[in-house]
């Protein structure tokens, strides 16, 4: 609603032009206030061709101090057109670099005004080429290029700005004459023949604004085959990119180019080779042999190029493929990752790979990661290898890709179906898997999972459980066959059931109990899956807290930091365990004294023993420590106001500043000193929130005025206006 009123305002507003006349405006823009001298410029801009008159007070408001006086006048002329063919001159003045604020601003109004006016303007653009201030022989250049062909009588004089000291402008003036177009051929042609460097480079710019590639194009293309100007070079290669040479021609000219010496030749090359698609497949030969190479850049630089110039690149697989197995790790990732931006063209031989390996190494092959990371755009090729051979590895791996890519298909279910009934029980797991992950209602396959928990073989079973697993809440009707498997002969059931109960979000009491009564006696492996399950349950019972109390001496991080994560929900029911906190928040490994606080904060019932806990461990040497101790310090509020100087202090390094700042506005410390120090903070959010605070703080903070009469010069808006809003409430 807001919006639509806002928009009904502004139509309203343009619609209802100030019904002053122009006389009256002109007077207004000479001799009113700033208020009426901005918005008699801006009426005058809104009145376009009836805005003649006022041409000299408009000429006159460009030096006006008041930039949005300036900015609506120089827009009146713009939309004057050549009817402010008169300002021409003052207006090429004004190309001069401004001291005005916003400069770059300025520059582009004062532009946009002479191109408006067009070719009524050239005559006054083609003088000012030769004027001593460069910013206007760059201005003027610019301006006679956006006038394009209409500025053709300026070809000879653009011509003679290639030479200039200032090589910008030599470039901008060639920038020109390729925009004027065909009139200007003979200046460029002539300037891509010339022994000097400076107009070379130039005119090869020229070429990259032409509409089209013709003769320069092809005259510069030849040029560059012996340019022995790295410059030159890289400009026309720039050139011939934007023009849009043919590929055919433009590739024998990228490829050499690769090697140069130059950083920018090879950047422009690389640049204009990837925009050749689909031309750029015919370089693909060139940087497959480049594999080969025993300099590890030129290899590197193939690899890359491979993968960014995609699809196209895909018959480059199979030796990137046999790259990997001769490779340095970092090459293997590059080619890893090529493949992946090649996307489903990669994936046939990323499938074929896996031909002769045997199936056991595939669950965490390099392979199966990528078709991981290439996504859903793989399904469809993963679908035709399954489709295509019922056997082999290829086909598990395909499997295991859809397992992982979990695009939601009922082809790729369909797909999946057949290898359900394989004889071999690691496509069966496979399958299963695939199945749950492709479907986009994965509690309707609920029935064959739990028929598959019955299956003859334990991978099979074990499939099934990591797959109700991942169903979450939803598999809760598969708990009894769940609760079952505890008793699976098979310790790695075992632990896949244990798995899969935690993620049910059950609260069932009884189950809880068994599990914890599992700890005893537990390997490592075993404990640490039972208590991160029993962190799963919506609620325990007291036996079930007693058994995480009990584990909390295991000598095993994880273990210790999973007990403490799932003692955290149980808030002040896990009581018992309040000395075994206390005394880890000293641990040696970081992610147990995190885990520690988290949990101390969530079961401690007295405020001020938690207080006493949090405040040193703003100084730990791990951010994620210090981290959840803030935010514990911001969870207490007013209680924690007494560790305000520490968490004042953590403002002071970058990685805590923004975790700090939430947790102080909650705290809302009431020291004035500390405010005042944070004034002069690096971080400018964290002047405003001190400009904030202290406004807010009222008389007591009236000694902080001289610190914050500086920030109203702050280099950043926001603060400035906060300090000045600051001022306003204290004095």
């Amino acid at each position: 609603m807001k919006i639509f009123t806002t928009m009904l305002i502004l139509i309203f507003g343009m619609l209802l032009v100030p019904g002053a006349t122009v006389e009256e405006l002109i007077s207004e823009l000479r001799q009113g206030d700033k208020v009426a001298r901005r918005e008699a410029a801006r009426s005058l801009a809104q009145l376009g061709p009836k805005a003649k008159p006022a041409v000299p007070a408009l000429v006159k408001a460009l030096d006006d101090d008041q930039e949005q006086v300036f900015f609506w006048a120089a827009t009146a002329l713009a939309n004057l057109g050549p009817d402010a063919q008169e300002a021409a001159p003052e207006l090429i003045k004004r190309l001069r670099r401004s001291n005005r604020r916003y400069r770059d601003q300025v520059r582009l109004r004062v532009v946009t005004a002479l191109t408006r006016i067009g070719p009524a303007a050239v005559p006054q653009l083609i003088d000012a080429l030769d004027d001593e201030s460069e910013s206007i022989r760059s201005g003027a250049a610019r301006v006679l290029g956006n006038i394009g062909p209409d500025a053709r009588e300026a070809a000879p004089r653009l011509s003679a700005q290639l030479a200039d000291e200032e090589g910008y402008i030599g470039e901008t003036a060639g920038a020109a004459l390729g925009k004027i177009g065909p009139a200007a051929h003979p200046q460029i042609l002539e300037a891509l023949g010339s022994e000097e460097e400076t107009v070379r480079a130039a005119a090869a710019v020229a070429i990259g604004w032409m509409d089209r590639p013709g003769e320069p194009a092809q005259h510069l293309a030849k040029r560059l085959e012996a340019e022995p100007s790295s410059r030159v070079m890289a400009n026309g290669l720039e050139a011939l990119n934007r023009a849009g040479l043919p590929g055919g021609q433009l590739l024998p000219l990228l490829l050499p180019a690769l090697d140069h010496d130059s950083d920018r030749v090879r950047h422009e090359a690389i640049n204009a080779l990837l925009n050749l698609r689909p031309d750029s497949r015919e370089a693909v030969p060139h940087l497959i042999q480049r594999l080969g190479d025993g300099d590890p850049a030129k290899r590197g630089q193939a690899i890359d190029l491979l993968g960014r110039i995609g699809p196209d690149a895909g018959g480059a697989v199979p030796r990137l493929i046999a790259h990997l197995g001769q490779a340095a790790r970092e090459e293997q990732a590059a080619c890893r990752q090529a493949m992946v931006e090649m996307g489903p063209a990669a994936v046939p031989g990323i499938l074929a790979s896996a031909e002769s390996l045997p199936l056991a190494k595939l669950d965490d092959a390099w392979q199966t990661r990528c078709l991981g990371d290439i996504g859903p755009q793989a399904a469809p090729a993963l679908v035709a290898a399954l489709e295509a051979q019922q056997a082999g590895a290829p086909a598990y791996l395909a499997l295991l890709g859809l397992k992982n890519i979990r695009a939601k298909s009922a082809v790729a279910r369909r797909a999946v179906v057949p290898f359900l009934e394989h004889e071999q029980e690691a496509f069966r797991g496979a399958a299963l898997a695939a199945l749950v992950a492709s479907s986009a209602k994965p509690a309707s396959l609920m029935p064959r999972l739990q028929a598959a928990m019955r299956d003859d073989n334990a991978l099979v079973r074990q499939a099934a459980m990591d797959a109700l697993a991942s169903l979450g809440p939803s598999a809760r009707g598969a708990t009894s066959a769940l609760v079952e498997s505890l008793g699976d002969d098979d310790a790695a059931i075992r632990l896949s059931a244990v798995r899969a109960i935690g993620k049910l979000g059950s609260d069932d009491a009884a189950l809880a109990k068994r599990l914890a009564g599992m700890l005893d006696g537990a390997g490592t492996e075993l404990r640490l899956a039972v208590v991160k399950s029993l962190g799963g349950f919506r609620k325990l019972p007291g036996g079930a807290v007693t058994g995480l109390v009990g584990v909390l001496g295991a000598e095993h991080a994880a273990t210790q930091s999973a007990a403490f994560d799932a003692l955290a929900k149980l808030g002040p029911e896990a009581k018992p365990a309040l000395p075994a906190l206390s005394q880890a928040v000293s641990h040696a490994d970081a992610d147990v004294r995190a885990s520690a606080l988290n949990a101390l904060a969530k079961v401690e019932p007295d405020d001020r023993k938690l207080l006493s806990a949090l405040r040193p461990a703003l100084g730990d040497s791990s951010a994620k420590v210090r981290h959840t101790a803030i935010r514990e310090l911001g969870e207490l509020g007013s209680d924690a106001r007494p560790a305000g100087p520490e968490l004042f202090a953590r403002l002071d390094t970058s990685e805590d500043r923004q975790v700090a700042l939430e947790a102080l506005r909650r705290v809302r410390v009431r020291d004035v000193d500390l405010y005042i120090s944070a004034l002069g903070n690096e971080e400018p959010l964290v002047r405003l929130f001190a400009c904030q605070a202290l406004r807010r703080a009222g008389e007591a903070a009236r000694k902080a005025l001289p610190e914050i009469r500086k920030l109203t010069r702050d280099s950043y808006d926001f603060v400035r206006r906060e300090a000045r809003r600051a001022m306003e409430a204290l004095e």
